[in-house]
Parts: structure tokens; sequence; C-alpha cells
């Protein structure tokens, strides 16, 4: 059972609505079952038939709560598209609007994380000063969470300009709150050159949440190839063992790149591959 391998190395499974954008919250409980996970990650702002989005009433989110609660299957993170680096600041502030609903939203719905982008460096700016109103932007939303006693959080991806450790390292280093944290997604600092080590080292006091998938690169090396798990170039084991060794305890959160992916293929074979990577070793 996928509960008894997250008990016994604090490495839960979950997967990402990216997966399986057509399945009602009844088809996710079902598949979440069927297949062996712990948790869901629901993407919102997209239009995934789960229809959980930041202004969806009450009366749906306590409703689609129950019906995760009843089946004592979690949500593992709330997954907003919300991007903090644009220079004009009159859209920045609309973005910290919406992460505070997002947040009020994540925390009724039982949801212990919140899904957020650093973003992409505008053009014609210099890195430092779009991390430093950046990290304003993120310490308002956090001042928030605080001031309002949410049991949610914040979690900055590593991805876009802040696939590089660094750049998130410096945001936490401005940002002093407890409702701050990492979403370390496996793929994007490796993309940037970055070590599995090095990535981690920087990061593993603030990591909360992991997605993890593999790709191989196409013929002439120009684009990345989704494929499937242990056959790419993302060191799958070594993922695990970082992990392990910093007694994480958090979802591992499956989040396929192929487009229009069958998730009654996608998910079993990723339940069965993490598993194996995670299970105990028996003793003779």
């Amino acid at each position: 059972m996928a509960i008894a391998y997250a008990t016994t190395h604090n490495l839960k499974l979950s997967f990402t609505t990216w997966v399986c954008p057509e399945w009602t919250v009844a088809a996710i409980v079902d598949g979440m079952q069927t297949y062996g996970y712990d948790g869901v990650e629901l993407r919102v702002g997209k239009g995934h038939l789960h229809g959980i989005e930041i202004d969806s009433p009450l009366e749906y989110i306590n409703e689609v709560r129950k019906q995760f609660d009843a089946a004592h299957l979690a949500v593992s993170c709330i997954a907003s598209s919300y991007s903090f680096s644009s220079a004009d600041i009159v859209e920045r502030q609309k973005t910290i609007a919406n992460v505070k609903k997002a947040l009020r939203m994540a925390d009724s719905i039982g949801a212990p994380y919140l899904r957020v982008f650093g973003g992409d460096i505008p053009n014609g700016l210099e890195a430092t000063g779009v991390i430093d109103y950046v990290a304003e932007a993120i310490d308002e939303c956090t001042e928030y969470a605080e001031k309002e006693k949410l049991r949610s959080m914040l979690l900055v991806e590593t991805h876009g300009a802040f696939s590089h450790s660094k750049y998130i390292s410096e945001v936490l280093s401005q940002v002093y709150s407890t409702k701050l944290g990492v979403l370390w997604d496996v793929l994007h600092p490796m993309r940037v050159l970055e070590s599995i080590e090095d990535t981690y080292d920087q990061i593993c006091d603030h990591v909360r949440h992991v997605h993890i998938h593999d790709c191989a690169f196409n013929d002439d090396r120009t684009k990345l190839a989704p494929c499937e798990p242990g056959e790419g170039f993302v060191p799958m084991n070594q993922v695990v063992d970082v992990l392990k060794s910093g007694n994480f305890r958090g979802y591992l959160s499956v989040e396929s790149l192929q487009k229009e992916a069958d998730p009654d293929e996608v998910l079993p074979v990723w339940s069965k591959y993490l598993k194996s990577l995670i299970k105990p070793e028996k003793h003779k």
C-alpha cells in the first residue's frame, strides 16, 4: 500500500491534474485509490474539470474537501501560475490580491501549500532589482497568511529565472516568514546546469513539495522530449536518496510533460516506479 511506504520513509506520492485535466473530483479520487497515490495537486486557472478555482463558492470547496476526507486522501497542493516578476507595479498588486484569495481557498480546502512562480527577469532589468521586488511582493503575501492565521503557505517553484537556486535563496534571505517555502521541480535547475546535490544543498531546509518528471532530448538535442520514468537524464535514484537523507516529509508529485497523456497509462507506471525507489529494503 502507498500509505505504508509513505509512513516508513516520509515520502508520499501525489500527481498534478496536468496529468488528468478531464477528470472530475470523483474520477480523481478513484484514480488515487486505484493507482496508490496519497495526494493530488489541483491545478487552478486552466479550466480543469475538478472545478476548484480561486473564486469557487465555499459550499463547493467544502463539498470537494469532504470527498477527499471521506476517502482518507489529501489535496497535497494548489498549483497556481501567479508570477511576481512583472515590472508593472499595478500588475504585481493584482497578482498579490489574487494570491491572497488563493491562499484563503487553499486553506479552506485543506491544502497545505499554494504554488507560485518567481517569474522571468524582464528584458532590460537587472536581476538584483527584480529579485528585490519579487521578495517584497512575496513578503506581503506571507504577512497576510500569518495575520489571517491560515494553515496554507506559499511555495516558490524552481522554475523560470528562479530555476537558479541562488535566486530563490536570495528571496528566502529577504522574507522572514514561516509561511514561505520552496517547491523543488527537479528538472528545471538541471536545465540551467545545476546538479541535484548543488540545488538541494542550497534549498534543502526550505523544500516542502517536489515535482518529479523525466525527460530525454530530441535527436538534435534542441528540445526536451518526455519519456518513461528512469529512461531520461533526471537521476531519479539520486533525487530520492537526497530526500531520504534529508528526512524529507512530503510529496513526490508526478507532473507529466506529455501533451494529452492518458492518465490511466501514466499514473500506474509512475506509481510503480517511484514505489520501487522508496520502498523499505528487506532484511534477512
